[in-house]
């Protein structure tokens, strides 16, 4: 089955235009984890299979392509540091002033959960029982496969294995010799959601302390960035900060966000 030029172009416009995803130079790719999806759907050419692509109004068939054709790696506690740093300069200065209405994290790729369970576990332990009325996290992907993992919460044996001994027992269940799921009360900070980074934030006029969008970057061109990060830097309150992956940069882009360290950037105050 061979993908032509055309079927090449018709996609690829597809996922761009539609997604932002840049997929000029990763043709290989596309024919190399597109066959088995081809295959497995039935379809006997890609031509086809483009067709029902884009008829689809589901979402079901993007989620599976780009989940074929993006990483999902995620870990917990990937780059530590973000961590630290949201401990110490947004969880632990709002215990003794309280943002009016709680603190607002938008984990904005949030894959399989891993990061916004280590930011709901994270506020647990220093905000305390209290935390459901301190803080509100809502974590979105534009995979409703991966959606589905995280809100059922369940990981493997070395998925949590470099959590502190501490959050492992506090806020994980275990299930079977090798699988933990997380608590009802951690679960219960994360609101998780559809959403494609693509578009407009398309739940009212929420502003957050604290954005993650880690890694993201990495699939889209520079005009496609500088788009995304207009999105986000509106959707920060004055004085919040954005924190993207460790290999990212805000360089060749226009923004008002200054840096603070490697990879965290914060939003000017009025």
């Amino acid at each position: 089955m061979q993908l032509t030029d055309r079927d090449f172009a018709r996609l690829r416009n597809f996922m761009y235009n539609n997604y932002g995803i840049n997929l000029e130079n990763k043709r290989t790719l596309i024919e190399t984890r597109l066959l088995m999806i081809v295959k497995r759907l039935g379809f006997s050419d890609y031509n086809s299979y483009i067709d029902n692509l884009m008829k689809d109004k589901t979402g079901e068939q993007v989620s599976i392509l780009v989940e074929k054709l993006t990483t999902n790696y995620t870990y917990f506690m990937r780059e530590e540091m973000h961590f630290e740093f949201l401990k110490e300069n947004v969880l632990i200065p709002s215990l003794k002033r309280p943002p009016l209405g709680g603190l607002k994290i938008w984990s904005a790729a949030s894959s399989t959960g891993e990061e916004a369970y280590c930011i709901s576990m994270l506020a647990s332990s220093v905000l305390g029982v209290n935390s459901s009325q301190r803080i509100a996290i809502t974590a979105s992907d534009i995979s409703n496969k991966v959606l589905k993992q995280a809100k059922d919460g369940i990981y493997s044996n070395d998925k949590i294995e470099k959590l502190p001994s501490a959050w492992v027992k506090n806020y994980f269940k275990k299930i079977d010799e090798k699988n933990y799921e997380v608590n009802p009360n951690i679960k219960k900070l994360v609101e998780f959601k559809y959403f494609n980074l693509n578009n407009n934030l398309g739940w009212g006029k929420s502003k957050y302390d604290v954005i993650f969008c880690r890694n993201v970057m990495i699939y889209f061109d520079n005009i496609t960035n500088q788009k995304l990060i207009n999105r986000l830097c509106d959707s920060l309150k004055p004085g919040g900060y954005l924190i993207i992956g460790m290999s990212e940069s805000l360089s060749n882009l226009k923004t008002d966000l200054k840096r603070v360290k490697p990879s965290v950037y914060k939003k000017n105050k009025v």
